[in-house]
């Protein structure tokens, strides 16, 4: 009986947890019920939102895409106005290039009067130096002449001067007028021999500078040649006949003796054997065609014609720097022969003003002698006279 009753007690006590365990499962469940419901109504509400942000989604979709093919279909008449800009601009510039074409004639033309007058220039320049060399060695034949007989004649006064006897009343000052009148001599011999020093210095100078600048532009003339010649080689080597090579590198060649080294004239032989070596080229060509002009082209011919756009334009720019060049050195051309005018003008006005300083000094020199002439011991006394026609006809010369 104790027994069954502890089991009832140990029953009831479990009866009793479980009842409890079982209320409180019976709270969870109702809280659960309660938020399963909540989210519920959160997935309600969020479903709809969704279902209105699709709708809002689709409806700005369609807008876009009506927008999109509004700004396509307006890119594409842009396109189609350019390209038709363009392709109007491609035939206006075809056609730009075909008076280009045609007109690439006249600046050959010009280019060869240009050289023509290049050529007139320097045939000019070459006798215009020449003339100044000439002058330049007479004036220093004259001026030579005239130094030797102006210094014998003053070295007479002074000796004159020198062994004068004294007609002073005091003759214990002649002496020292002697000893000053040969050191004002000495010293006015010595700035004459200073100035013509400082004159031969200056005018060799400027014949080397004038060298140099000679030599400058014999070896820029051999460069424009190198290069005429490598544009020439590249029209002959495409070997079509509508366009003009222009004549052989001999025919600029320079000719004056005083520029040509030895490497300078075995150029100009050579060029002259290979101008030869082309005139009997172009013969046999010239011969070639006549018996080939029922032919057709052969595709190697074809494929050269081909070529002549790029020769073209490198044969223009070729023109355009050369005509730059040669307008370059006809100018330079031009201002030599203007500078050695200007140069034969200041010899001319040195050598006048220093014959009238001369013949002032020779006055004065005769003033301080007393009018008195060195007849018999002057060496050049009958020359001295003379000075005066001497220098009108350095004049007249010059």
């Amino acid at each position: 009986i104790l027994a069954l009753e502890n089991r009832v007690l140990e029953l009831e006590l479990r009866s009793e947890k479980v009842s409890g365990e079982r209320d409180a499962l019976r709270d969870q469940l109702d809280t659960l019920e309660s938020s399963r419901k909540e989210l519920a109504d959160e997935y309600i509400i969020l479903k709809s939102n969704y279902l209105a942000l699709g709708k809002e989604l689709d409806q700005e979709l369609l807008g876009n895409q009506v927008h999109i093919k509004e700004e396509i279909e307006n890119l594409k008449q842009t396109y189609d106005s350019q390209q038709q800009k363009l392709e109007e601009k491609v035939i206006e510039m075809g056609k730009e290039l075909q008076e280009a074409k045609r007109a690439v004639h006249d600046p050959q033309q010009k280019l060869a009067e240009q050289s023509a007058v290049l050529l007139a220039s320097q045939s000019q320049l070459q006798e215009v130096e020449a003339e100044n060399s000439r002058l330049q060695l007479r004036l220093k034949e004259l001026s030579e002449e005239y130094r030797c007989r102006l210094t014998q004649y003053i070295r007479d006064v002074a000796e004159y001067m020198d062994t004068k006897p004294s007609t002073q009343t005091r003759p214990s000052k002649a002496p020292a007028e002697h000893a000053d009148m040969k050191r004002f001599v000495d010293s006015m011999l010595k700035d004459i021999r200073a100035s013509y020093k400082a004159r031969e210095e200056q005018l060799a100078g400027a014949a080397r500078s004038y060298k140099k600048r000679m030599k400058s532009l014999a070896k820029k003339h051999e460069s424009l040649l190198i290069a005429y010649s490598v544009q020439r080689e590249k029209i002959r080597s495409l070997g079509s006949s509508e366009m003009d090579s222009g004549p052989a590198e001999l025919h600029f060649a320079i000719t004056d003796p005083e520029l040509l080294t030895h490497t300078t004239q075995e150029l100009n032989r050579l060029r002259e054997n290979k101008a030869k070596l082309e005139m009997q080229l172009h013969e046999l060509q010239k011969k070639r065609l006549k018996e080939t002009s029922g032919f057709q082209l052969s595709s190697e011919q074809k494929r050269d014609e081909e070529g002549w756009a790029e020769v073209r334009k490198q044969l223009q720019e070729f023109t355009h720097t050369t005509q730059e060049d040669l307008e370059k050195e006809r100018s330079q051309l031009l201002t030599r022969a203007i500078v050695a005018e200007e140069q034969v003008l200041e010899l001319q006005d040195y050598i006048e003003k220093h014959l009238a300083r001369y013949r002032q000094e020779v006055l004065r020199i005769r003033k301080l002698a007393g009018g008195e002439e060195p007849r018999t011991r002057s060496a050049g006394a009958a020359d001295a006279h003379t000075l005066p026609r001497s220098r009108r006809a350095i004049s007249r010369e010059l």
